[in-house]
């Protein structure tokens, strides 16, 4: 995390690595339609899985950024948010 804290969203999308994996989420293709946060259309312009835990043998971490801070708002351990609807 520390490492992580150092880097700019550019930064973390561009690393080739099997535990940080950060990506985009296409809500239309997971099990939900959105966080369910409150105001998160002003919010969160793009959500994000932010990294693996231990490359997904702990699941995967999603949320998103405001500039180049990290949100988290899921831990998702069985990596259920990409299971079929």
């Amino acid at each position: 995390m520390r490492e992580l804290s150092k880097l700019t969203v550019k930064e973390i999308s561009n690393i080739n690595s099997k535990s940080i994996r950060c990506h985009p989420i296409a809500f239309e293709q997971t099990t939900e339609d959105s966080f369910g946060i409150p105001n998160e259309e002003q919010l969160v312009s793009t959500p994000y899985q932010l990294f693996e835990v231990s490359a997904n043998k702990y699941g995967r971490v999603h949320g998103f950024f405001i500039e180049n801070v990290a949100y988290i708002v899921w831990l998702d351990p069985h990596h259920e948010l990409y299971s079929k609807k």
